[in-house]
């Protein structure tokens, strides 16, 4: 019986890593997003025209 206790606990294990990796692969797709809205929103509040800066930020984007 430990046996298979032991099969199905290295299965849960490598499914969790699996998921793991995957979780960390998506935050760090949202940290990028995260940073670029952020650089945006620092270009925008700094422009005295607005216009432009939301064209700019919408031509990088």
């Amino acid at each position: 019986m430990s046996l298979l206790r032991t099969d199905a606990t290295v299965g849960e294990s490598r499914m969790l890593t699996e998921e793991t990796e995957t979780l960390r692969r998506q935050i760090d797709a949202l940290k990028g997003r995260l940073c670029g809205l952020s650089e945006a929103s620092v270009r925008i509040a700094e422009s005295d025209y607005v216009d432009p800066a939301l064209r700019e930020v919408v031509n990088s984007a």
